[in-house]
């Protein structure tokens, strides 16, 4: 097993990388602009990755299922609960804040056309590593 990612998710990452730990967190998206323009190194199915918390620590790794690319204004209930976030209105909520200064520092706006790359995952290894967070 080759891990040839390390994800440290946005803003609450501690919360978000212990909700990976309880699979209440099974997916997560980013912005395919940062892919396209070789800011973000491109995940691809099967593909490990270390989960870090905010001190750049492995929480666990996961193994990526499923890659699809969806426009902002297509994203479903389904994937908001499956990114952990509870439901849909809660997910545009913190996601249209994060990606719009996410967007800002490459000189692009949030539109309902803004794609994204979601990705689906299991957690594939984790020690005790859940009492730390």
């Amino acid at each position: 097993m080759e891990i040839k990612h390390k994800i440290q998710f946005g803003t609450t990452t501690d919360k978000l990388a212990k909700k990976v730990l309880t699979k209440e967190k099974i997916a997560t998206s980013s912005l395919y602009d940062y892919y396209c323009m070789n800011l973000k190194e491109t995940i691809k199915e099967n593909e490990y990755a270390s989960i870090l918390d905010s001190h750049g620590r492995e929480v666990c790794i996961i193994q990526i299922n499923k890659i699809e690319i969806v426009e902002f204004q297509n994203i479903t209930e389904e994937f908001a609960i499956a990114e952990g976030d509870g439901n849909l209105e809660n997910w545009l909520r913190i996601h249209t804040e994060y990606y719009s200064l996410l967007l800002e520092k490459i000189g692009k706006k949030l539109t309902g056309e803004t794609k994204l790359l979601c990705e689906w995952f299991k957690v594939y290894q984790s020690e005790e590593k859940e009492k730390a967070l």
